[in-house]
């Protein structure tokens, strides 16, 4: 089970916000240790000898004097005194550490069987923090009861830990999307980039924006796709310049083996013929190897109606192929690539294969399928990848028939510019299949 996101923004915003809880952890400790519970004492001290006031000054009053002074003490510190009678139902408070401190205090200063008291019915919740706290103040020869707000002597810190940890969030967020929107920004306009440009096509410069190390990578990505392009235009020119300068030689050589007709054996010159047909073949090869399909439109196809097209080509210089073609949805393809790639992919098997070719499109599960099988000898699986590669060619695995290896880097390089997957697999009973998948919305 992964513990972390997997995308930049989440990584980091969960990194901050841990980071952030643990130091306000931290920092809510050391408060409470150096701040609130130093602040609580002096004022639980203060309270006390507020206390032991009232309970001198009670012993000295008459009872008009006491009575006044009980009304004063209520109406301007919110403290009220009442005689201390048997009937009371009083329990001392459940203990915490604030309240015994409090009661340590009290004890103190009135004697050992001092306590802090709740009264019944002062809460109907057993489990609820009574708001008033009672104390048994001895006056002389008297007693009496003196209740007052839970509040001064006990703090109740959960809202200010809340708005502290929440408005610690808050920023934290904030600065994080802040942060993360300026490197997200430039970092998903070149995964995109990088992606196209994987498939085969020239993305727009991407833009220079951001951090310093990030424009740096912006900078050099921009400068890697400016010399794949230039290496690719230098190599099609390269590439059709030796093909072109091909052709006039191969014409000559043609020329002149038809009119050894009758001067050599008729199997020696068929055989020339064919070597030169082979050589021909090489350098279309090498011509569609140099286009870029990239360049050319997108429009909407019927992979099936190409498909057929295709096979018609292919009927036509001799190859047996049989159609099994599924009424499929319309793709935005770019129909000279892919018209090149079904080609590539029937001219591979009947020249590998021989046989009949059985050409098959099919629409499962939201993708589009286009087969060629064939009954040859097939690829060995470890295998596959690399001859996917140009220039690579494995003639004693399929009949040691010729060829430049460009065929299926070709239908490779043509479904990867569609979003698609071309597999080499093997076919039941015997042979292979060579499957391109496309998604059913494929551009």
């Amino acid at each position: 089970m992964k513990l972390l996101p997997g995308s930049l923004l989440w990584r980091t915003f969960a990194v901050l916000v841990a980071a952030l809880v643990t130091s306000q952890a931290a920092a809510l400790l050391l408060f409470d240790h150096y701040i609130t519970q130093p602040r609580i004492a002096q004022a639980t001290r203060h309270f006390v000898s507020h206390l032991k006031t009232v309970s001198a000054a009670m012993q000295s009053m008459d009872p008009t004097a006491e009575k006044a002074f009980i009304a004063r003490i209520a109406e301007q510190e919110g403290i009220r005194i009442d005689p201390s009678r048997a009937e009371e139902q009083m329990h001392p408070v459940t203990d915490r550490p604030t309240l015994a401190l409090f009661r340590e205090r009290i004890r103190e200063s009135f004697g050992s069987g001092a306590d802090v008291y709740v009264r019944d019915g002062d809460t109907s919740d057993a489990q609820a923090r009574p708001r008033v706290l009672w104390v048994r103040l001895p006056a002389g020869e008297r007693q009496f009861w003196v209740a007052f707000p839970r509040a001064r002597v006990e703090r109740d810190p959960f809202a200010a830990t809340v708005v502290w940890i929440g408005a610690g969030l808050g920023i934290a967020i904030l600065a994080t999307l802040g942060i993360l929107f300026r490197l997200n920004r430039p970092l998903g306009e070149l995964a995109r980039a990088a992606a196209q440009l994987g498939r085969g096509t020239h993305p727009q410069p991407v833009t220079e924006a951001g951090p310093s190390e990030i424009r740096g990578l912006a900078r050099a990505f921009n400068q890697m796709a400016t010399d794949l392009r230039k290496l690719e235009r230098e190599r099609a020119t390269f590439l059709a310049g030796v093909s072109h300068d091909l052709r006039t030689p191969l014409a000559r050589m043609r020329l002149d083996v038809e009119m050894l007709e009758g001067k050599v054996a008729t199997q020696v010159q068929h055989g020339m013929v064919d070597d030169i047909n082979d050589m021909s073949a090489i350098i279309d090869q090498f011509i569609d190897f140099t286009r870029s399909e990239a360049a050319e439109p997108l429009e909407a196809v019927n992979l099936s109606e190409l498909a057929r097209a295709s096979a018609d080509r292919a009927t036509r210089s001799g190859v047996q192929v049989s159609c099994e073609l599924a009424e499929l949805p319309p793709l935005t393809l770019r129909p000279l690539a892919m018209q090149r790639l079904v080609d590539n992919l029937l001219v591979n098997a009947a020249r590998h294969a021989g046989g009949a070719v059985l050409l098959r499109t099919t629409f499962e599960g939201g993708h589009v399928m286009l087969a060629v099988l064939d009954r040859g000898p097939g690829i060995p699986a470890e295998l596959v990848e690399r001859l996917k590669q140009p220039f690579t060619r494995r003639d004693e695995s399929r009949c040691g028939s010729s060829g430049a290896g460009l065929g299926l880097a070709i239908a490779d390089r043509v479904a990867v510019l569609h979003g698609g997957r071309l597999d080499l697999l093997e076919r039941a009973g015997g042979g292979l299949e060579a499957r391109l998948t496309l998604e059913a919305n494929a551009a």
